[in-house]
């Protein structure tokens, strides 16, 4: 009789090995207690997801089942903030209930229609250390088939793009303040350039 597991590493199955902190954190989790079930009972779809989540670089958390439960890797860590190893396995109402009247349809628009959603600095007013912070983010929300044809899941790749959109601001709000006070620096005149370049002795013997 043939086996159709997974091939076993390490202790664990194929598909979940590696992936860092949140590798040991996906194994180690207890499933079981949540809408999705142990992990031997999870889709090809899903564990393929898995698959590509852990080990990436990329900021890439998922979003799975009529819950949207939340798995993310290693380098998403630094989203959550503070929330980070509280929320694995967590419905998203709950690991973002301060903009889930926004991210909550962006989901559902994505498994309703099968399409996917892509946006550049995206604002999301997030409470991620204790207070709540304007964010920005480039995000691309993709949907994820599972074995019926429907979408099961929504596999979500992002990165942060606050600080470049603060330091474009800033360099745009200096730009602004410069040209309304009338006050620019004064280009040199060719002149000027010149003689700024040789040292006063030169300057004052090349005159006799």
């Amino acid at each position: 009789m043939s086996d159709d597991r997974p091939p076993s590493v390490g202790g664990t199955t194929a598909w979940l090995a590696g992936g860092g902190e949140m590798g040991e954190r996906i194994r180690a989790f207890d499933w079981a207690s949540t809408s999705l079930g142990p992990t031997t009972s999870w889709p090809q779809s899903l564990r393929s997801a898995i698959s590509i989540l852990l080990p990436s670089k990329a900021q890439i958390c998922m979003f799975w089942g009529p819950e949207m439960v939340k798995l993310y890797n290693d380098a998403y860590i630094s989203v959550l903030g503070r929330k980070h190893g509280s929320v694995l396995g967590l419905p998203g109402r709950q690991v973002w209930p301060e903009i889930w009247d926004v991210l909550g349809p962006l989901l559902k628009g994505v498994v309703d229609t099968g399409e996917a959603f892509r946006a550049n600095d995206h604002p999301f007013y997030l409470v991620r250390h204790g207070f709540e912070e304007e964010t920005y983010f480039d995000v691309s929300y993709d949907p994820v088939r599972d074995e019926t044809g429907a979408v099961g899941g929504v596999f979500c790749i992002v990165t942060e793009t606050t600080w470049q959109r603060s330091s474009r601001s800033r360099s745009t709000t200096r730009a602004c303040s410069t040209r309304s006070s009338g006050h620019a620096p004064r280009p040199k005149r060719p002149a000027e350039r010149r003689t700024s370049f040789w040292p006063s002795s030169h300057t004052s013997s090349a005159r006799r």
